[in-house]
Order: structure tokens, then C-alpha cells, then sequence
């Protein structure tokens, strides 16, 4: 009798497979998901149908009681767990999170994996759209836009440029913000707030000091002048991580 059950079991399987199956996993690990919440599924009916539900739910409960005594020491050690498994290949562990960087008219972003920036303009002729959607032509009218309407996001616009458009590195036209700073390519940045500084390096309300350091430290590796970053937001970033900082001393 089990083993006709099992032949049954094996027949409609292969049926699913061939039917459903195939398809999914044409969709990548999306698809994946369902058929393996399926599998688990059917493997649960049968440890209740063979008289082994006890043993696995034993292991499960087993794994959960490891996982609640081991999750303290994995959050505290986390940002170097995530760094020492990216460095051995492992992608899926890979920091995903960016930094914005506001003001009057656009929203900057830069993706601390790729180091690269864009940003959503908010204000003015071209709101709604991304600098990266932009000819070179629209972002020089925008840069004059921001000239006399929202002189903060100068220094982005330049950062954005100097990113995508190399050549345009020794240009003295995309040199305005310093009209506003007295000629420094840094100039005197306006206050910040914790949220502002949040937002910067990328951290939720609540990050340890730890979590605070090591976004820090990712960011200036991407965003150091000497590496060929900006100094505007290098600036910013250690603006920032002074910020929460000196809040955690509080």
C-alpha cells in the first residue's frame, strides 16, 4: 500500500514538473520559490503520514533555540560578517544601501557597492526626471536653473558630471558652486540634521556606533579626493558620521 502510494506520489509530481514546473524555473529565483514552498510541503504530509513529524519538528525547534541564542553576536558582528562573506564571492550578501543627499530641487544618491550616483530632480523644468536620463545639453540647462534657484545642488550637479562624463572633468563651466563657497570646492556646508545624517550614510534611526563607522569607512573609500571622489560630499560624510557620533555620546 505505501509503495503504491509513493508511485502515485511520483506520477503526479513528474505530471506538475512537466506542466508547472519547467516555467518556473525559466523565472529565475523568483520562481523558485513557490515550487520549493510546495516541496516542503509534501515532505511535511509525509513525515506525518510516515510517523516522523516529531523528529523533524524537534530539529526545527532545535535550529530556532541556535538562531535566538547565536542572534545577538550576528548583529553585533555584522557589518564584518557582511564584508568577510562579500570578499569570498558571496554577492547576495553585498551592501545594497545608498546615501542620499537633498536640497530645494534634487534628490543625489550614490550606491555604496557600485559607487555610482544619479539623482531625481524635484524641482524645476525637468521634475520627475533622472540626471542620468538627461542629454548633456539639458543637464547644462538645468546646472543653470540651479544657479540662481538652488545654489546647493551646484556641487551635486558637478559631482554627478564629473561621474559620467569624464571629459568634462577640466571644463571650467561646471565650476559655479564655487561662486557661493568663496572659490573652495568644498565651501561651508549647511547644517545637518540626524535625519540628514542618516540619510547620508545610508543608516536607519537607532545604528550603532559600529554600523555608523563601517558605513563611514565604505563610503570614503568610494568618495575620498585622493581616490577621485568629490570633497564636496567627502565633506558631507564625515559631517555626518561627526553628527550621530557625537548624538551616541550625548
Amino acid at each position: 500500500m505505501r509503495l503504491l502510494f509513493f508511485i502515485i506520489l511520483f506520477g503526479v509530481g513528474y505530471l506538475l514538473y512537466h506542466l508547472y514546473g519547467k516555467k518556473l524555473l525559466k523565472q529565475g529565483k523568483a520562481g523558485l520559490i513557490k515550487p520549493a514552498l510546495i516541496l516542503l510541503g509534501v515532505l511535511l504530509i509525509l513525515a506525518v503520514l510516515t510517523g516522523r513529524a516529531n523528529a523533524i519538528f524537534a530539529i526545527i525547534g532545535g535550529l530556532l533555540a541556535s538562531a535566538f541564542r547565536l542572534a545577538p553576536l550576528v548583529f553585533r558582528f555584522y557589518p564584518q560578517i557582511r564584508e568577510l562573506l562579500h570578499k569570498f564571492g558571496f554577492k547576495g550578501f553585498a551592501d545594497q544601501r545608498g546615501s542620499r543627499v537633498t536640497t530645494t530641487t534634487l534628490s543625489m544618491t550614490l550606491n555604496h557597492q557600485s559607487g555610482q550616483v544619479d539623482g531625481e530632480i524635484t524641482g524645476g523644468e525637468f521634475q520627475g526626471q533622472r540626471l542620468s536620463s538627461l542629454t548633456l545639453d539639458e543637464v547644462k540647462t538645468y546646472y543653470n536653473f540651479c544657479s540662481t534657484q538652488d545654489p546647493q545642488a551646484l556641487r551635486l550637479i558637478e559631482v554627478f558630471v564629473h561621474h559620467q562624463h569624464p571629459d568634462q572633468r577640466e571644463d571650467n563651466y561646471w565650476n559655479k558652486s564655487r561662486q557661493y563657497d568663496g572659490g573652495s570646492s568644498s565651501g561651508n556646508n549647511p547644517t545637518m540634521s540626524a535625519e540628514e545624517a542618516l540619510d547620508i550614510l545610508g543608516l536607519n534611526t537607532g545604528a550603532s556606533k559600529q554600523e555608523i563607522t563601517y558605513a563611514h569607512r565604505k563610503l570614503m573609500s568610494k568618495l575620498h579626493p585622493d581616490k577621485g571622489g568629490s570633497t564636496y560630499l567627502a565633506t558631507r560624510v564625515n559631517q555626518a558620521k561627526d553628527l550621530l557620533i557625537d548624538q551616541l555620546s550625548d
